[in-house]
């Protein structure tokens, strides 16, 4: 990116409008307020400015504001899918440099790379040197290196210790290490963060840390030489927790996959595949679940410094709507034409409290949040529903249980509530607590006289329903139904996995022998549909990997049995079913 391009931009000025996109800009803000009235929630955000045909695609994790230049004034850096790094200083494009691969995140971090002060024939040399060894410099170095002294000197003081050194001495110092290395192609990146660092140590490695799964989701806390806590949503649809570099033995299990994941303070959050946010604490515990009307596409955390420290949920979900959460609890809500795809909450510009939001038809909308905006749940809201402070009718402990002067005196009406006479006129009006009958009083007669006899039932009955489990579950282990098998010869278990994103598949049979004995050359026979699959091999023997082509992959899934066959009986030794995931295209 070219610095020089950062002084042709206008600043950003919250409520200024481009001519382009005002009128876009009044009917988005006309259906936020028709929206908002009509579900009871008031929108909390101030309308800064609005591109509708910004033309951005770009994802949660490749949005991000930060002071790029030092200059105070934070800019907008989005890394679009179209492979361009496109920034925004205010209302304005300010570059949008090529890229070499799609972005999959974007994150920034302060470094120090140089400490003290660096003389300016250092800087001259250094990049004469560059020159000299094939280096191809830019403008602004070419343009420092012909000035004069005096002019050199304060062009550099305001391109930076930064920018200079890390062109001169990191260069210089990366080519020697790096020399004569072979060359070794990495893994590909799924999710980055920051972790702060209390003293600076440079650019290398400092951990690699496996937990045994793909990472999706990452977020961080902490420092790194203090300690620090990384949670991770791994695509296993499990929740991992790193504490000071070692994994913790609590995993969670999520009911479905993770598309979102962020740390408010001590907890995080987890937004799922099932319309369910999540929120945990560190040791797996588990605070509350939020259950949403739609599908989730985006999380963020807003965190507002003011009076009062205020930490909420951002939530973007399939019908447009922009949900802010406090706790439990939603205190804001807006919609968006389209479907929002990425968005940030932090500073832009001269802003500290901003959102900025990406939609599905390439919009760009920035909104402000007021500084005396209540992010607080209304006590109209908190507690039971009014229906519960409803008293019930029911008759009031009085001297029935204490007096017996007025049990003879009341004999007779209490013989008319025990026993009611039918109404002649017709039926009794229903109460809204019925109160004791004769066949409450029988029932507890009952109870008392005869509690050996009602015991020696209930454990009558309940060995029953032993005995049929434990006869259900023989039949299964006899049949060759199930995944475990007990034989004469050896105790084996059966399980079956599918790896792939299909069309083609591969099953993974992972077959256990617990017993004494030792088994071998046992057939194993595979049932599946025909008309939905195509198998490399329909019987094979232990081990072996079986390859499965989907035929027809616009048809949905079915299911793939194994059936595990012994050499010396018809009767199957155990059986496991598969479910096949559903199959992508295959490319042309």
């Amino acid at each position: 990116m070219d610095g020089n391009a950062s002084g042709q931009y206008d600043s950003f000025e919250p409520g200024k409008e481009t001519s382009s996109s005002a009128a876009a800009q009044r009917l988005i803000s006309a259906s936020e307020n028709v929206y908002s009235e009509k579900e009871g929630h008031k929108s909390v955000w101030l309308d800064a400015w609005s591109d509708p045909v910004a033309g951005v695609n770009a994802f949660n994790s490749c949005v991000h504001t930060c002071n790029l230049f030092g200059d105070g004034e934070w800019r907008l850096v989005v890394a679009d899918e179209d492979r361009k790094l496109k920034v925004w200083r205010g209302t304005q494009k300010a570059s949008d440099p090529s890229l070499l691969n799609t972005p999959i995140t974007i994150t920034s971090f302060w470094t120090k790379v140089m400490e003290g002060s660096m003389d300016i024939g250092e800087v001259v040399s250094m990049l004469a040197q560059l020159q000299e060894q094939g280096v191809i410099l830019q403008t602004r170095s070419l343009h420092l290196m012909n000035l004069p002294d005096a002019e050199k000197k304060l062009n550099f003081m305001a391109l930076g210790r930064s920018s200079i050194g890390w062109a001169t001495t990191k260069k210089l110092t990366f080519m020697e290490h790096w020399q004569g290395a072979p060359l070794v192609a990495t893994t590909v990146i799924t999710c980055m963060d920051v972790i702060n660092l209390a003293v600076d140590e440079g650019a290398a490695v400092v951990r690699n840390i496996y937990i045994g799964a793909t990472p999706s989701l990452i977020a961080i806390q902490g420092e790194l030489e203090v300690g620090y806590t990384i949670t991770v949503a791994a695509r296993d649809g499990k929740v991992y927790t790193i504490r000071n570099g070692e994994v913790s033995q609590t995993i969670i299990q999520l009911e479905a996959a993770a598309v979102g994941l962020i740390r408010l303070g001590k907890n995080f959050m987890v937004g799922c595949m099932n319309d369910v946010v999540h929120s945990y604490q560190n040791n797996g515990h588990k605070n509350y679940s939020i259950y949403l009307p739609a599908s989730i596409h985006c999380i963020a955390k807003l965190e507002v410094s003011s009076s009062r420290m205020s930490r909420c949920l951002l939530v973007a979900l399939s019908n447009g709507e922009i949900r802010i959460y406090s706790d439990r609890n939603l205190v804001g809500m807006h919609t968006v034409p389209s479907p929002v795809t990425g968005m940030w909450f932090g500073r832009y510009g001269r802003e500290d409290s901003t959102l900025i939001t990406i939609t599905k038809s390439g919009a760009l909308d920035i909104k402000i949040l007021p500084r005396h905006a209540i992010l607080q749940a209304s006590s109209k809201n908190m507690g039971p529903p009014p229906e519960q402070d409803i008293p019930l009718q029911t008759p009031k402990k009085t001297r029935l249980y204490g007096q017996r002067n007025w049990e003879r005196e009341m004999s007779a009406d209490m013989h008319r509530i025990f026993q009611p006479t039918p109404s002649v006129t017709g039926p009794q009006e229903d109460q809204a607590v019925p109160k004791k009958t004769r066949l409450y009083v029988e029932q507890t007669n009952r109870e008392r006289e005869m509690p050996a006899d009602m015991h020696r039932i209930f454990q009558r009955d309940l060995a029953k329903l032993r005995l049929t489990t434990a006869r259900a579950y023989v039949k299964i282990l006899t049949d060759g139904q199930g995944a475990v098998a007990f034989t004469s010869s050896a105790n084996l278990s059966l399980n079956i996995t599918a790896q792939g994103l299909g069309p083609r598949f591969k099953l993974i049979l992972t077959v256990r022998n617990d017993g004494t004995s030792h088994v071998r050359d046992v057939p194993v026979a595979l049932k599946y549909n025909e008309k939905m699959y195509r198998l490399d091999k329909t019987s094979i023997y232990i081990p072996l990997l079986v390859g499965v082509l989907c035929l027809d992959p616009e048809s949905g899934s079915d299911t793939i049995s194994v059936v595990m066959l012994s050499p010396h009986s018809s009767m199957p030794i155990l059986q496991a079913q598969l479910r096949m995931p559903v199959s992508e295209l295959e490319e042309e």
